[in-house]
């Protein structure tokens, strides 16, 4: 016999009958019992039903075979609670080959269980965001060519009243659906923004009036600003939102209980491994605004959290819309991150942060004059419809049309000389339109470029005389982005 209870090591030791004859004080300690309360026992008695019956039905007799196993289980403390491990074990034997006892080394993977659970989470969350992201692109492609064909219809429907009452319909339902595509871009990350360096105390300030008519009788909000540099480089419209639908959600949770919702914020500097814990582990350690929104409402189960950023998921009877999933998208789009903790009748926390911007290092950009527009564009885009519905705005506003959907007639085109001016999407098969813009630079350096996209103009790089077009865009919104 051998003693372990002095080792640093989850470990026991079973007989040849699987009774536990040894174990560490790690043991002990980790499943609640004494050492008398264990001696003797079945090593199976201390599994979860599952766990057993699979270590009786096929891993102990396999272990006898081979003499060694490495197995998962669920082991069950004292107190009835579950927690999962690794059990590498191995066999004695006595000179003659028999089986005396077995040996093994347990591993607690309770830590490694939740890392795993919080990656495969933020990998869900990407890969939703990409999807979104991708739909959102492609349908704003499609809603171009509904609104611009559209307005070309109006043109020759003035006469048939009924015809332009629904050609004017088409017009604001597409509309709503760009807005919806604007929803999916913010949940991906990849919104439209307009961006601007602002003091986020003064934002926060600004809506205390119209957050307190929001979040109703039931609810008392209180704010503790900063009062420092808290300077954020962000899309206003974009963090009123954040924070509005944040303040919403905990008044909800206040219906008929009565409460506070906090409304904090202050300046701190996150360590890798603190941005590692976040819903955005891939922004940049560094200094950071943080913006938190507590409530002392009902909270919220784990399984509850669990989904709460998943696109469509809500509690509420009536809910709709891509609520926190898009407050995630735009802290992401903006380079930030956030955290949330929950317990259902302890509230809620949620924790924005986005980069401190220092107000010293900010000035504006100088933009270059642009040059007045000739007559002829290249248009260089791979979708047909959409290609054709732009020839059409060109050509009635009076301009001469070349048509392109490759790099080689791009730039065949750009090396003649007689174009200045290139409408290119940023999709363009086999190269991207930022790269594709600096090839047309390359050959004809006083060219003028209009990147249009259905993604977010902050994944557009900046050159001279660039400018960009959000899909779907108007007819007026083509032609002033040209004319510009």
């Amino acid at each position: 016999m051998f003693s372990l209870r002095l080792t640093p090591t989850m470990l026991h030791s079973i007989d040849h009958q699987g009774r536990i004859e040894e174990v560490s004080d790690l043991w002990l300690t980790r499943l609640g019992y004494t050492w008398n309360e264990v001696i003797g026992r079945e090593s199976t008695d201390f599994l979860s039903e599952e766990s057993a019956r699979y270590a009786r039905e096929v891993v102990l007799p396999m272990f006898y075979q081979t003499g060694a196993c490495e197995v998962e289980y669920d082991m069950r403390r004292k107190d009835g609670v579950l927690f999962p491990v690794r059990l590498r074990g191995v066999a004695v034997r006595s000179e003659s080959g028999v089986f005396v006892r077995s040996i093994a080394v347990i591993e607690d993977l309770t830590e490694q269980r939740a890392l795993e659970r919080k990656m495969f989470a933020a990998q869900k969350l990407e890969s939703l965001g990409l999807m979104a992201g991708n739909i959102a692109h492609d349908f704003n492609n499609l809603l171009a060519s509904v609104v611009g064909n559209t307005q070309l219809a109006l043109r020759y429907a003035e006469a048939v009243p009924t015809a332009v009452s629904s050609l004017n319909n088409v017009l604001v339902a597409s509309a709503r659906a760009a807005d919806l595509c604007r929803q999916l871009l913010a949940y991906s990350g990849r919104g439209k923004f307009q961006i601007e360096v602002l003091d986020l105390d003064d934002l926060v300030a600004e809506m205390v009036d119209v957050l307190e008519v929001n979040v109703g009788k039931d609810a008392k909000v209180s704010l503790q600003l900063a009062r420092s540099n808290t300077h954020v480089e962000v899309d206003a419209t974009q963090i009123r939102q954040v924070l509005m639908n944040l303040v919403i959600n905990a008044g909800e949770s206040l219906v008929e209980r009565h409460g506070t919702i906090s409304i904090t914020t202050s300046v701190r500097a996150l360590a890798a491994n603190e941005i590692a814990s976040t819903l955005h582990p891939d922004a940049k350690p560094g200094t950071y605004v943080e913006l938190e929104v507590a409530d002392d409402g009902s909270g919220m189960t784990a399984d509850v959290l669990a989904r709460i950023f998943d696109p469509f998921f809500t509690t509420k009877a009536t809910g709709r819309g891509l609520g926190l999933a898009a407050v995630l998208g735009i802290v992401r789009g903006h380079h930030g991150t956030m955290r949330v903790d929950s317990h259902p009748g302890q509230g809620t926390r949620f924790q924005i942060f986005l980069p401190l911007v220092e107000v010293a290092a900010t000035r504006p950009r100088s933009m270059a004059p642009v040059p007045p527009v000739r007559g002829q564009i290249v248009v260089v885009d791979d979708d047909q419809l959409l290609r054709s519905t732009i020839e059409r705005q060109l050509s009635d506003a009076g301009y001469d049309v070349v048509l392109a959907t490759t790099v080689n007639e791009t730039l065949a085109v750009a090396r003649t000389g007689t174009v200045e001016t290139f409408l290119v999407d940023v999709t363009v098969p086999g190269i991207s339109g930022p790269e594709l813009a600096r090839l047309i630079r390359g050959v004809a350096p006083t060219s003028r470029i209009v990147l249009m996209s259905g993604y977010n103009e902050l994944e557009m790089p900046i050159l001279d005389h660039v400018r960009f077009l959000q899909k779907p865009f108007a007819e007026g919104e083509l032609l002033r982005a040209i004319r510009a």
